[in-house]
């Protein structure tokens, strides 16, 4: 029944009527962990778990002239650097110019720099806490906002010793624009999971909805789970040659503010499967369904986590905020359904 539902199910359901591009070919053209590291000047950048913001997600708050966000997430590893990426299709090019003359309005144009694309701004501060010392290990914030046709592209980028140059800014500026253009046109097109990818996400229900699936490199997982020891957490995947898992991007029906993110990895072995989830679980122990339930606040904004293991998989369910920049926790809204459906979801894997 899983397989035949999933059948009738798209990776990325909503609908974007009107869009220039497919929200799945958008992130395609997005940059790789290797892209991070040429762009920014060496370093181990991994890249985080995509969002793909599309209604319902933020239904409440979302402008009307927005079709859909891309949003991706890097992080250097073994730093607190940070670089987020944040695709948005207007519903015009008129619309996308708006949105850059009120920026000018409210922020002013920012430092001259390489014109790229249809506009580009640049942007620059010192983060600080009360009291005037830096703010955290990254305090140089970079902030380029580029329109490319109906779409306004913002880059964020939290350095550690200083502000990169302007020329560098505007290279990684002209290949954030080369890519979306590619796309726009058609050179680039995403892969869409197959089927049997598909049916392995939580099944269908009434309490979360779809937003997008596709497939991931297991460095993704310790920067969703803001892991205190990435490495070590990425090398119990790879010593088990488990390189990559499906993940799923959903809206949390009962509080469209939360996002749901689902990861299912396959093992060789029901034992293999079994050593993972003792290191994710710690000592906590199984409830009577075999999930372990946590409220993850350690290092980043609380959210809810949720592991389990069914034979040769281990699923993983988190609820998440989208308000990032504010670091606000997730709502008790996200308690029960991830409970309710990840109880369910372990019944359907197998093997």
């Amino acid at each position: 029944m899983v397989l035949a539902a999933a059948a009738c199910r798209s990776p990325f359901p909503s609908s974007t009527a009107g869009s220039t591009a497919r929200i799945i070919d958008v992130y395609a053209a997005s940059p790789t962990s290797s892209d991070a590291h040429s762009l920014l000047g060496g370093g181990n950048w991994w890249t985080s778990a995509p969002t793909f913001a599309q209604r319902p997600l933020n239904a409440a708050s979302m402008s009307s002239s927005i079709q859909y966000q891309v949003i991706r997430r890097y992080g250097n590893v073994g730093t607190a650097e940070s670089w987020k990426l944040t695709y948005t299709e207007f519903a015009s090019s008129s619309a996308a110019t708006t949105v850059i003359t009120n920026i000018q309005s409210n922020a002013g144009n920012g430092v001259s720099g390489p014109n790229v694309g249809d506009k580009a701004l640049y942007y620059g501060q010192q983060l600080t806490q009360t009291g005037g010392s830096a703010q955290g290990g990254a305090p140089f914030e970079t902030l380029t906002i580029i329109r490319v046709g109906a779409f306004v592209v913002e880059s964020t980028w939290d350095r550690k010793d200083g502000f990169p140059s302007i020329g560098q800014l505007g290279s990684i500026a002209t290949r954030i624009v080369a890519r979306l253009r590619d796309a726009v046109a058609g050179k680039i097109h995403g892969s869409l999971i197959s089927t049997g990818d598909l049916a392995l996400l939580p099944p269908p229900n009434a309490a979360m909805t779809l937003l997008g699936a596709v497939r991931l490199p297991v460095e993704a997982v310790p920067l969703m789970l803001n892991a205190a020891a990435p490495t070590a957490l990425q090398s119990e995947f790879t010593g088990l040659s488990v390189m990559d898992f499906v993940y799923g991007d959903y809206a949390l029906d009962e509080d469209t503010h939360m996002e749901v993110q689902a990861a299912v990895f396959k093992f060789s072995s029901a034992a293999d499967a079994s050593t993972v989830f003792d290191t994710f679980r710690g000592g906590d122990t199984p409830d009577a369904n075999g999930l372990v339930k946590s409220y993850n606040d350690s290092t980043g904004p609380g959210q809810y986590d949720v592991e389990f293991v069914s034979g040769s998989y281990m699923g993983l369910m988190i609820c998440r905020s989208t308000s990032e920049e504010s670091n606000e926790a997730a709502s008790r809204a996200c308690e029960t359904p991830i409970e309710v459906v990840s109880a369910a979801w372990a019944g359907t894997l197998k093997g």
